[in-house]
């Protein structure tokens, strides 16, 4: 069983042994490994690159991100590939606002609220949270071009299903119609299993372009969030069998090697809820 697979999820393929992503170094998996082999230990990413991108970018994250390390958090998570992606030359500061020690003073004057992630570029842009910044970013700077996602999916910001996540470990009700919270969660699972039947063969279909949209960078850690860890705190999840075209989205695409690269491990997740959910998980030593 792979190690993001919650008790009840099944993986719908054979993923074979691709753990380190050796043997697929092609296409923008491959320039993700050659990005990465030119990082240093200040933060900063030096790669020079050859067409417009932001300058003097910066990245604000919560502790937890730091290089070399995965976060948990699915709004990091998701900044962190679209920068992969991108290839954008960045510098990185690890913050907790909450402390008040080490912040910039940039950050200082506009988050008053210390939204993470934030960033800042070209002088005086500053934008707060994951989405905010890639829209903006991508308006801007189109290369590499990134695909917004197919027909409709404007409709899906991700932050649907993290929001229902929370809600639905947060009910001592099962997994069934009793829950308002799982019917308004397995309603989104539908809208998303309709989109991807849509979108088959098309513009955003992930699983012909083997790419990722900026559609996919919000769903995937959000849906990976929720699918690793809901048996957990409450057992009885799994994604329904109806929900097929999503079932094999996940499965793909938590696959994938630039998700991969980013994707926090099962411990560090539920360790991410706990306190929000306020509840501690003992978790055997085979959990990683």
């Amino acid at each position: 069983m792979s190690r993001y697979m919650s008790p009840m999820f099944t993986p719908l393929y054979n993923s074979g042994n691709h753990s380190n992503g050796n043997n697929m170094r092609t296409g923008y998996a491959g320039r993700a490994t050659r990005r990465a082999a030119n990082r240093k230990g200040d933060g900063a990413i030096v790669k020079k690159i050859d067409y417009p991108h932001p300058k003097g970018l910066e990245l604000c994250f919560k502790q937890g991100a730091e290089e070399g390390k995965m976060s948990a958090d699915p709004f990091t998570v998701e900044l962190q590939m679209y920068m992969e992606m991108k290839g954008f030359p960045h510098k990185v500061h690890i913050l907790n606002p909450e402390a008040s020690k080490g912040l910039p003073e940039w950050f200082r004057k506009n988050n008053w609220d210390g939204i993470l992630p934030m960033t800042k570029y070209d002088k005086e842009q500053y934008k707060l949270g994951s989405a905010e910044t890639m829209m903006a970013l991508e308006k801007k700077f189109k290369v590499p071009l990134m695909s917004h996602g197919g027909m409709g999916a404007g409709r899906f910001r991700g932050k649907t299903v993290k929001n229902l996540t929370l809600s639905l470990l947060k009910s001592v009700r099962p997994y069934d119609s009793t829950n308002p919270d799982w019917v308004d969660l397995l309603a989104e699972f539908r809208q998303l299993d309709e989109y991807l039947v849509g979108c088959h063969n098309k513009e955003g279909d992930y699983l012909k372009a083997k790419r990722f949209s900026l559609w996919d960078l919000r769903m995937v850690p959000a849906l990976y969030s929720l699918v690793a860890v809901a048996n957990y705190f409450k057992p009885g999840f799994a994604i329904p069998d109806e929900v097929s075209r999503l079932r094999s989205y996940c499965n793909h695409a938590f696959e994938d090697p630039i998700f991969k690269k980013y994707c926090p491990s099962v411990r560090q997740i539920v360790r991410y809820f706990e306190p929000k959910l306020n509840v501690r998980i003992m978790l055997e030593d085979s959990v990683v």
